[in-house]
């Protein structure tokens, strides 16, 4: 499979728009189960999976074999969805402030990556890791039906004990 992958890459450096394609293409759900769920598109995967006491996000490009978190650690499960659903429909990567907290920038043009201490456009810093239920998100992250079964299918079960007057 890495020749193929290898063949592939030489492929899209040398026809023009070939690149493009993967780029072009729809994210997909693969996997939804209550310990992780998985979306591909191309040669990336997003995952968000159960560890620990919280969850966590991560990106996996298989055309520079490289992984990176998408949280700054564990998260509330629905932090580590907003993330995950601001890298499918953004492309973005939260930034991490200095307490360790995941933050993106947000500009009259939508959510940005900001790398100067004075941006040049005026930014506003949405915080990513005190997101505790889908209505929460922020309104650049779309909260679709399929989300929403995925929010369902991993939020651990409720005890259903009642106690008694």
């Amino acid at each position: 499979m890495r020749i193929l992958g290898r063949v592939w890459e030489r492929v899209r450096r040398l026809i023009p728009g070939v690149s493009g394609f993967e780029e072009d293409s729809e994210w997909s759900l693969d996997k939804s189960r209550q310990m992780e769920t998985r979306w591909s598109r191309g040669d990336e995967t997003i995952e968000c999976f159960r560890f620990d006491d919280g969850y966590v996000t991560t990106v996996h490009d298989d055309r520079r074999e490289v992984t990176w978190q998408l949280t700054p650690g564990q998260v509330p499960l629905a932090s580590a969805l907003a993330t995950a659903q601001l890298y499918l429909e953004h492309r973005l990567t939260s930034q991490t402030d200095r307490e360790g907290r995941p933050f993106i920038g947000l500009t009259d043009n939508g959510p940005v990556q900001v790398f100067e201490e004075i941006p040049p456009e005026p930014v506003e810093y949405v915080y990513l890791d005190q997101i505790r239920t889908l209505e929460e998100f922020p309104d650049f992250i779309t909260v679709d039906e399929s989300l929403r079964n995925v929010f369902d299918r991993m939020a651990p079960a409720r005890s259903s004990s009642r106690t008694s007057s």
